[in-house]
């Protein structure tokens, strides 16, 4: 999926360096803007390698739907906090999924 998830949205791809590692990583997820910025749903949980290595770092970049985007504060959060930067019409399917967390990022 990584190899064309950052063409087809809502996939995209998260640009990140381990915290312990410092080697650099890339890893295929569901990411969907907002006039906010923008939310990535946790389908594996909140507690995957990926998320703590942005929010240690404060920052990472972000390919979706051609191009490259610097996030900035991404931060883990619950669906009440991520409702209102979800798309309408997947909001109901998110809460009914009972996905773990959400990561919010200002761009």
């Amino acid at each position: 999926m990584g190899t064309f998830a950052w063409l087809v949205p809502p996939l995209a791809v998260v640009h990140h360096v381990g915290r312990k590692t410092g080697h650099a990583y890339r890893t295929p997820v569901v990411a969907f803007r907002s006039r906010a910025g923008i939310v990535i749903p946790m389908t594996y949980g909140r507690d995957v390698d990926w998320a703590r290595n942005i929010v240690r770092a404060r920052k990472c970049e972000l390919d979706r739907m051609g191009g490259r985007v610097t996030l900035r504060n991404p931060r883990i959060v619950g669906f009440d906090h991520a409702r209102g930067r979800l798309p309408a019409a997947l909001r109901a399917f998110f809460r009914a999924a009972d996905v773990p967390g959400y990561v919010l990022a200002d761009t």
